[in-house]
């Protein structure tokens, strides 16, 4: 059975995964420090935003679906970044097993 291709044209966004590896502060304590691992082209598509009361302030939640070529290695783990924004991976699936197509569902960073 041979792999169906991706359509290219649906990927006309580019986004940059990014893995952290975390570094020191000058007090010893552990900081964020992320790295870029791939610039690849996705389509993005949004799913979900919802705005909720935390903390005593309004607060903005954000679910995107980026979609990609499959690459192996993709963990929760990472993160997207697209622009200026910075996405959280809550999953990554292969939808059909077919290594062909790679499912990054995605929160908003604010």
């Amino acid at each position: 059975m041979s792999k169906r291709r991706i359509n290219s044209e649906r990927l006309n966004q580019r986004i940059t995964l990014q893995t952290n590896a975390p570094g020191r502060g000058d007090d010893g304590s552990e900081t964020p420090s992320w790295s870029d691992t791939a610039t690849i082209w996705a389509e993005k598509s949004h799913k979900s935003s919802r705005e909720f009361f935390a903390a005593q302030r309004i607060n903005t939640e954000i679910t995107d679906l980026f979609i990609v070529r499959y690459r192996p290695n993709v963990t929760t783990l990472m993160r997207v970044k697209y622009g200026d924004r910075y996405y959280s991976i809550v999953g990554a699936s292969d939808p059909d097993g077919s290594q062909r197509e790679l499912y990054l569902l995605c929160k908003e960073v604010v």
